[in-house]
């Protein structure tokens, strides 16, 4: 049970991570409530398929550096969890989304669906994205064997977890848009979403 406790972790981080309020899932909020979840289907596919791509690249960079630095993989597992505290209280304090709003994408493409190449450049400069994929490397990262596996294996599960959720979000359209508005109910699933980060981290920490 123990050697299973790791994974468990890294699956709740995983879950906890694709499926909090962030840009991806604002952007896929906003399309299938407005143009539905047929037409929103570029962009999923676009978000998840660019982030499995970025978390590969960034995981094969990693690897080189950790295999050539001493205590470097330490260095970069204490800096990780401390990205993911901050990551954990932004969460827990951030206010709801304003759905209202336009989006600038769709004032860009003529309000139009964001296409799939569009959704994929957006991962490299998406704050969120980037929190998560270096924290994940540098968290577990020794959740796998060599450099290939562990490409496949952090692509793989943010692949199997993130279309899902994505297409969960499509889907709730309005109906996560007015629980996500109303600031009681919003508070909670954040509070309850950062502790729930933390947590899937510890059981990692501890591993090594």
């Amino acid at each position: 049970m123990e050697t299973l406790t790791p994974y468990l972790g890294f699956a709740l981080f995983v879950l906890v991570s694709i499926t909090t309020p962030g840009p991806n899932n604002i952007m896929t909020l906003h399309s299938g409530a407005r143009y539905g979840v047929k037409r929103t289907v570029p962009l999923v596919l676009g978000i998840q398929f660019g982030f499995a791509l970025m978390i590969a690249i960034i995981a094969f960079g990693s690897a080189i550096i950790l295999s050539r630095i001493e205590g470097a993989a330490t260095l970069l597992r204490i800096v990780c969890f401390v990205y993911l505290m901050y990551l954990a209280w932004r969460i827990a304090s951030s206010p709801p989304p304003n759905l209202d709003a336009p989006l600038e994408a769709e004032l860009e493409s003529g309000a139009k669906p964001i296409r799939m190449i569009e959704a994929m450049l957006f991962q490299w400069v998406n704050p969120k994205a980037w929190a998560v994929a270096v924290a994940t490397v540098g968290t577990y990262g020794f959740l796998f064997g060599d450099t290939l596996s562990t490409m496949l294996g952090f692509a793989g599960t943010f692949l199997a977890l993130g279309l899902p959720s994505s297409f969960a979000w499509a889907c709730g359209g309005t109906l996560i848009g007015k629980l996500l508005r109303s600031p009681a109910h919003y508070r909670v699933f954040s509070i309850t979403a950062a502790i729930a980060m933390i947590a899937a981290v510890v059981p990692a920490l501890l591993a090594v």
